[in-house]
């Protein structure tokens, strides 16, 4: 893991991740599940990075999952995604802010673009099927 979600409030400034070439990479931020968070599936993980502009993950071919499958990162400056090369990357997690029940608010900002392979776009599996038909218009295809 490269970040532990305990280190996300010292992290409230920060505008790009990039990680590169890092083969034994699987997430990039870890949220502990305890035995009650297992036990409850629909418990979500807010992951605040409110200055996050730039996502870029290139050549991590052990890398599965943004963050945990119960966490929602919430970026509202989030500008660009970009992923190339992690074959075996199965989840984009929502990153867009919640509502008032807690569960995602399906829009993506309309600045944010998507760069990935069409491969990778098809392999990813999705929390909610409707979110990746509202990030669909900012998906930007490069080859594979």
């Amino acid at each position: 893991m490269l970040l532990p979600n305990w280190l996300l409030p010292n992290l409230q400034n920060l505008e790009q991740i990039n990680v590169e070439s890092c083969d034994q990479l699987r997430e990039i931020i870890g949220a502990p599940i305890s035995e009650d968070e297992e036990a409850v599936s629909d418990v979500l993980i807010k992951l605040n990075l409110p200055k996050l502009r730039e996502l870029t993950l290139k050549s991590l071919p052990g890398l599965k999952s943004i963050c945990s499958k119960n966490g929602v990162m919430v970026c509202d400056s989030l500008q660009l995604i970009t992923v190339d090369y992690c074959l075996n990357l199965k989840r984009i997690p929502p990153f867009v802010p919640l509502v008032g029940n807690e569960q995602p608010y399906a829009y993506a900002p309309p600045s944010l673009q998507i760069s990935s392979s069409t491969e990778l776009w098809e392999s990813l599996e999705w929390d909610d099927p409707n979110f990746k038909n509202v990030l669909q218009p900012h998906r930007h295809l490069f080859p594979t």
